[in-house]
């Protein structure tokens, strides 16, 4: 399998890093017009093909190709690609506004071919985890969950348009999706350096009567990426990045009144318990990402993460922003 990686920036750059330890990737392809990314790229993984023109690497003929490009440049690459009949993975965001993202999907589509987008969280398997654990009713009647994404300031990123919420919001808005269901509404405090979005803090009511909170920062000096699920039996807690998943259990509740399948919200009714770590098997998301990708490819099966989410969670972000 030939896959072609267009971008060869810090993202693009893992991309290549992840596709050639994969038995399934026989050759990878470059391209970015800035040459200095592209020598340093090709000089570090030992890449024999790399182009300066993104074109001239579609007409190579790849099986697919990963769009690590800023997210303003999505459109044009992708549809390159799309109207080549080449399967494509575009990197979080999918677009950078809503038409853009609506016309890939809509040419995706004519063409038959696989599109995807990045939404690398949704593959830690802190968030697999978590989500048996839900779909097994193991947490009863869950009424919270609070994210946290938070860390210095990219240096990379400096001046763009972008900010959090383009950077940072679309993971943990893709997995309140996932996880908890759709947004009914948003309310937001949003503080700016300039133009762009440097803190979020996202208060939202989802359509199943749960309740959302969602913390995105480039200003603290702490990186810090959680989630919590609150239910009446207790909290369970993610850590993305160790991947770690912890329950906190309530001993003040009685599992009888279950029963009447209520959430109780606490009234006072909560007390520390027991704290059980659960072992995890720890895999690279970003491996796990390729893999659904190649898989697809080969016909196996069907992309995990449905670009019609990414459009939906696209558009929850953009409402944040006032």
């Amino acid at each position: 399998m030939k896959i072609g990686v267009i971008g060869s920036g810090s993202m693009g750059q893992n991309h290549i890093r992840v596709l050639r330890n994969m038995p399934e990737v026989d050759e990878i392809i470059i391209a970015d017009n800035n040459q200095s990314n592209l020598d340093h790229a090709k000089k570090k993984f030992g890449i024999d093909k790399a182009f300066e023109d993104y074109e001239v690497l579609i007409q190579q003929r790849p099986d697919g190709i990963i769009v690590a490009t800023p997210p303003v440049t999505h459109r044009k690459i992708a549809l390159s690609a799309i109207e080549a009949g080449i399967n494509v993975l575009v990197e979080k965001p999918i677009a950078h506004n809503l038409a853009d993202a609506e016309e890939m999907i809509l040419a995706a589509e004519r063409k038959g071919i696989v599109f995807t987008v990045g939404h690398v969280e949704r593959f830690n398997p802190v968030i697999t985890k978590i989500k048996e654990f839900l779909d097994n009713k193991f947490l009863d009647n869950i009424y919270i969950i609070n994210t946290y994404r938070c860390g210095p300031f990219p240096k990379r990123l400096l001046g763009n348009t972008e900010g959090v919420l383009i950077d940072l919001a679309v993971h943990d808005l893709d997995i309140i999706n996932y996880l908890g269901g759709k947004v009914n509404n948003i309310h937001s405090q949003v503080i700016k350096a300039g133009k762009q979005e440097i803190y979020v803090k996202a208060i939202m009511d989802l359509e199943n009567g749960i309740k959302a909170s969602s913390e995105f920062s480039w200003i603290s000096p702490r990186y810090k990426r959680t989630i919590e699920i609150f239910g009446n039996s207790g909290m369970l807690l993610g850590d993305y990045f160790n991947q770690e998943v912890t329950f906190y259990e309530n001993s003040d509740f009685d599992y009888r009144s279950s029963l009447t399948n209520e959430s109780f919200l606490g009234y006072g009714l909560v007390t520390a318990g027991k704290i059980i770590k659960y072992p995890m098997y720890k895999q690279e998301p970003l491996l796990l990402e390729l893999t659904d990708f190649v898989q697809a490819i080969k016909g196996i099966s069907k992309v995990f993460i449905n670009p019609r989410e990414a459009l939906y969670v696209l558009e929850n972000a953009l409402l944040i922003n006032p």
